[in-house]
């Protein structure tokens, strides 16, 4: 695990380090492949604030803290990284253990699909959040569905989907 330290007005001291590395040992219970670290401590007249960000396989957790202390920051950020650590934990067990298919309800009278081990997956969508391409393509890089429903703010809030193909790029789909 690579942790790397940034002082914006202030120094990072070894205490501030080690205190980091500590905590940061105890949040490497629920992630499994940490590769990057980055802590950002900056002090503007009164407020202490880190910003720590975790990238840990395709999965990136943020927390940003202001107190009055530096130390206090530092464990309330790394606080918030262990809760959204332990959700994101649970969430892929979750997934592992449900397996790729989730059961429906509804049913295939088709003994072909049957057969071949298909399952039909239902989902109910009731909201479409406006943004633009790009914001969707960060949403399916750092979210867990194979895609995303938006409105297009580029083309006059037109439906849109955009998801990964199996070569790896990503197709959108348009509906007027």
């Amino acid at each position: 695990m690579n942790i790397e330290f940034t002082g914006r007005g202030t120094e990072v001291t070894d205490a501030l380090k080690q205190f980091t590395t500590d905590k940061m040992k105890k949040i490497s219970r629920f992630v499994d492949n940490i590769l990057d670290v980055s802590v950002t401590l900056s002090v503007e007249k009164h407020r202490h604030t880190v910003e720590v960000i975790v990238k840990a396989g395709t999965d990136k957790i943020v927390a940003k803290e202001t107190t009055n202390d530096m130390y206090a920051s530092i464990g309330s950020a790394l606080d918030k990284i262990e809760r959204q650590a332990k959700k994101l934990k649970t969430r892929v067990s979750r997934k592992r253990k449900d397996g790729v298919s989730v059961e429906s309800s509804m049913e295939s009278n088709d003994d072909s699909f049957a057969e071949k081990g298909t399952r039909i997956v239902s989902l109910s969508l009731t909201r479409f959040k406006p943004m633009t391409v790009q914001e969707a393509a960060l949403e399916l890089e750092n979210g867990p569905n194979p895609f995303v429903i938006f409105r297009n703010h580029e083309s006059g809030e037109a439906l849109t989907v955009l998801f990964r193909q199996d070569d790896n790029t990503l197709g959108i789909v348009s509906l007027q």
